[in-house]
């Protein structure tokens, strides 16, 4: 099995894991809820039956204080229809005679344990035991020679609560639901970002993974607008794009360095073999010892040239940034190349606004300039122009551009000069250097805090352009 399809199995997994516990919280914190929703039901309804069973009984009262109990109790016997629907029972008791009650009218639940007193709701009886576990409420209306006593049956009406409770739990049901659906998708799309890295890694890890398909794909996520968990998407893309970068800058880089340096190594090799087939001829032993050290030279120079230039990619060389008067730079790095143009044939010019001062290094600024300037002189033939040209943009920014009228730069080369070792000549060999000095000078810009960027038209020119 492919670790492709293992990643995949095992990320499936996990998302079922998600979902499972996410559900099993959910339904718990809903039935929660739940209980909470029934438990108000069914005291709303126990605060609506005692409003009600306290209106009657004072209107009820009221007709026994001013009248009679026989009033009353026709009053009672004549219009039974509030006590019927309200599941009240409407009982007499004769004072000092009896302790059970007459029924008199209304629903007839007559409770067959306790006495009506058990059940007044003056007794300070909490609502979950007079409306649950004693479903029973009781009021009493004094009288001087009877006692009425209102008896409502709290169960009579519990379906209303309970059908109020049924339907909540119906929807939260649904809601469950929903949410499963709705949450299997959500967790589909966040894990989808690692689904994408696993497949990505197993083709680098194969050798398979190519940066047009990465390009490709990175391309169709930037026409919509990314949003939430593409955002995650274009981020995995990103990093595995600048992983197979490092892997093949690595490659290409290790290759170009066994290359450069098996020729001086070769060399050496060569003179000091020669050298010792001849020794009994000291100028033939000075001379192979004089080409052993050149070609020893120019290793060292191609070794130190990576490790100074690792040092500005990792942040080792820290600029010292100091008030820096660019025309300063310029003009000693002018100077020192003003033989070479003219040998060469080539004019050497510097324009526009040099009296500028900017925080930068001097030295680091210095190196990057004769980078740019070496380059411009050795890529242009006889009689061209390099002109190195100082002007502020419209951000107030310094840009120092460095102009020639040489070869060129293909287009599809333009974004590979930067790399180091890299040169667009294949053979290595038709021009000196080691294809160090433009990502050295890259490095060093961006300690700086700035930016180089190229412009270029084979066989009219290029422009480097340095913004501080």
């Amino acid at each position: 099995m492919s670790s492709s399809r293992s990643i995949e199995q095992a990320l499936a997994k996990t998302q079922r894991h998600l979902l499972v516990r996410f559900m099993s919280t959910l339904l718990l914190c809903l039935l929660l809820v739940e209980m909470i929703v029934g438990a108000i039901f069914f005291f709303d309804l126990y605060q609506t039956e005692k409003k009600i069973l306290t209106s009657m009984s004072t209107e009820y009262q009221r007709i026994l204080t001013y009248d009679s109990s026989e009033r009353l109790i026709h009053v009672l016997e004549a219009n039974p229809h509030r006590l019927l629907e309200n599941n009240i029972a409407a009982y007499k008791v004769e004072k000092g005679v009896s302790s059970e009650g007459t029924f008199i009218a209304g629903t007839q639940h007559q409770p067959a344990t306790e006495p009506f007193s058990s059940y007044q709701i003056e007794d300070n009886r909490s609502w979950l035991e007079s409306f649950i576990l004693s479903p029973y409420m009781s009021l009493a209306i004094e009288g001087e020679q009877y006692d009425f006593w209102l008896v409502l049956d709290n169960r009579s009406r519990d379906y209303v609560a309970y059908n109020q409770w049924l339907m909540t739990l119906y929807a939260l049901l649904a809601l469950v639901a929903v949410t499963a659906v709705f949450t299997r998708k959500i967790i589909h799309s966040a894990m989808s970002p690692l689904i994408t890295f696993g497949d990505l890694l197993d083709k680098l890890k194969k050798g398979q993974l190519e940066l047009s398909s990465i390009s490709d794909q990175k391309e169709t996520e930037s026409e919509t607008q990314q949003q939430g968990l593409n955002i995650i998407s274009s981020s995995v893309h990103t990093a595995v794009a600048k992983l197979q970068h490092v892997t093949t800058t690595l490659n290409t880089t290790v290759d170009a360095i066994a290359h450069d340096i098996r020729t001086p190594l070769s060399r050496i090799t060569l003179a000091s073999q020669t050298a010792l087939l001849n020794n009994a001829d000291e100028r033939a032993m000075k001379d192979a010892l004089a080409d052993c050290s050149e070609h020893a030279m120019q290793a060292s120079n191609m070794l130190t040239a990576l490790m100074k230039l690792n040092d500005e990619l990792t942040g080792k060389r820290t600029p010292q940034k100091v008030p820096t008067q660019v025309s300063d730079v310029i003009t000693n790095v002018v100077s020192w190349y003003e033989d070479v143009a003219e040998d060469k044939q080539i004019e050497l010019l510097v324009e526009g606004e040099l009296k500028v001062v900017v925080q930068s290094d001097p030295e680091k600024l210095s190196q990057v300039l004769v980078n740019l300037v070496d380059n411009a002189i050795k890529y242009t033939e006889p009689k061209g122009k390099v002109t190195v040209h100082v002007d502020r943009n419209a951000l107030d920014k310094v840009e120092i551009s460095v102009r020639d009228t040489g070869i060129g730069i293909e287009q599809k080369y333009q974004d590979l000069i930067f790399e180091r070792l890299y040169r667009a000549d294949s053979s290595r060999s038709n021009v000196e250097g080691y294809g160090l000095g433009l990502s050295l000078a890259l490095a060093m810009v961006e300690n700086l805090e700035g930016t180089l960027k190229v412009k270029s038209e084979l066989g009219v020119g290029s422009t480097f352009t340095l913004t501080l």
